[in-house]
């Protein structure tokens, strides 16, 4: 199913429309919709869409042969042999054949010919330096293993160093995104999207089973999606992960593990894991750096590049969720899957917080608080954090974010302790208050007064509102 992905195929177009040949990278998480992005680019243009098994090469050229023989046979001479002995006599026919009209092909998994043939990305490298000046060809590789294809098209020693000349990285949908996908397939209200967004993220493969497993209540959707016996996502992170990481997934699988539970500083992680500090160190640059599994954060108000307060959290929602709930209890659930669900709903309420806050900081770069932020994020410092500090050089507008339903009592409790914290600041200038809460009963009240008031209705539905006064902290 298709949706949404307008700037990617608006990028897709833009390069098509260049003259002469281009090689695309297209690359991005299983089941993030890179198939279906690739297929709806197809659908209006003469080309390929070759998908690359972990199969004989003889076997995968029979498939081949097929396609371009149904695809492309009306454009030629009928004396023209479409059978093809070698990958490379497949790619030289297309390169020849994008000499006179243009022509797409796409290689789906394309990081599967390391095993197919690992020869390959060497004859393609000279096929495509010799040849392609004189074609019309957009190649696009896609690929699901985000290491295995940064490292083939990034690395200086790999044959096909720096012949990509367009990438999209293709990420999940963001929330916003996400809600009206799921809201096109069923009816369901905003308090459970957040708790199922919380564990399924924006991956458009895991959003379908929404529609198919929920009925009426988040929390026993999930334990039909990941603790019973057959649920359907209970392996799903294994699957992914294990392939990605290869025969060192065990220390990877730790790490990730490690922070989903809340051990986030190097220091915390290293204690956890049992490895040296060092080692992790190197496991930590490379997931967040080549795998894009794990995201640095340093408190807002520090410098990236200087700072040692650094903490790390998993990028993904859904693997957020595999590691603390699934991965973590894997023994359990073999044993007592009941034990452990019964135990995932009380932890669960403050999970779903941690993702509220992570809504709520992208809510806030929507908003127009009277300027324009110049950073928006996280602060902490020794035991105190804020949810959300949104400044420039001369204003400052802080949140505190709760996944509760606040009454006017406890609204004002909250910002009267983020007045506080605000004095621990180091930032000087014009200060608002806010609060994002999942209900806040007085928020009209409190937006008279000149705070920044919201909701989970406000958020869900984007609806922001701009006080016209400032208080000072």
């Amino acid at each position: 199913m298709f949706y949404d992905r307008e700037r990617e195929l608006e990028k897709l177009n833009e390069v098509y429309s260049f003259p002469g040949s281009s090689f695309l990278v297209i690359y991005g998480r299983r089941r993030v919709g890179k198939t279906a992005l690739v297929r709806e680019f197809l659908k209006d243009k003469s080309g390929l869409y070759l998908f690359v098994g972990e199969k004989d090469e003889a076997l995968l050229l029979e498939e081949y042969s097929r396609e371009v023989k149904e695809r492309l046979s009306d454009y030629l001479p009928s004396y023209v042999r479409l059978d093809f002995k070698s990958l490379e006599e497949l790619v030289e026919f297309l390169l020849e054949f994008s000499r006179e009209r243009k022509l797409v092909v796409v290689f789906d998994e394309f990081q599967n010919f390391r095993t197919v043939k690992p020869s390959f990305f060497s004859s393609l490298q000279r096929l495509w330096d010799e040849k392609k000046d004189g074609s019309n060809l957009m190649l696009i590789a896609v690929g699901s293993y985000v290491g295995m294809i940064k490292r083939i098209f990034m690395e200086r020693k790999e044959p096909l160093f720096g012949r990509a000349d367009e990438w999209i990285r293709l990420k999940p949908f963001d929330f916003w995104t996400a809600w009206g996908f799921v809201r096109s397939l069923v009816d369901i209200n905003p308090r459970d999207f957040v708790g199922l967004y919380s564990a399924l993220g924006g991956m458009p493969r895991y959003l379908l089973y929404v529609p198919r497993y929920y009925s009426g209540d988040s929390v026993e959707t999930l334990w039909r999606l990941f603790f019973d016996e057959f649920a359907p996502l209970r392996e799903e992170g294994l699957n992914v992960l294990k392939l990605e990481f290869g025969r060192f997934y065990r220390a990877y699988f730790s790490i990730l593990e490690a922070v989903s539970l809340g051990y986030v500083t190097p220091k915390e992680i290293s204690d956890k894991t049992g490895m040296k500090l060092l080692t992790v160190g190197k496991y930590l640059s490379e997931l967040t750096n080549h795998y894009e599994y794990l995201t640095r954060e340093v408190p807002v108000t520090e410098n990236p590049l200087k700072t040692r307060k650094v903490a790390y959290r998993v990028s993904d929602e859904f693997f957020n969720f595999w590691f603390r709930f699934i991965y973590h209890n894997y023994t359990a659930l073999e044993e007592d899957p009941e034990r452990v669900f019964e135990r995932f709903k009380s932890e669960f309420p403050a999970f779903v917080g941690g993702t509220y806050e992570r809504i709520a900081r992208e809510f806030v770069k929507k908003l127009d608080p009277g300027f324009k932020p110049e950073r928006v994020g996280r602060w902490w410092h020794k035991g105190e954090e804020i949810d959300v500090v949104a400044y420039d050089r001369e204003n400052i507008a802080l949140f505190e974010v709760k996944w509760r339903d606040l009454s006017p009592k406890d609204a004002r409790r909250v910002l009267k302790a983020l007045k506080r914290k605000a004095k621990l600041l180091p930032l000087r200038g014009n200060y608002r208050f806010g609060i994002i809460a999942r209900e806040l009963e007085s928020k009209e009240e409190l937006r008279e007064e000149g705070y920044l008031a919201f909701d989970l209705d406000d958020v869900i539905h984007q609806r922001p509102f701009t006080p016209s006064t400032s208080q000072g902290p």
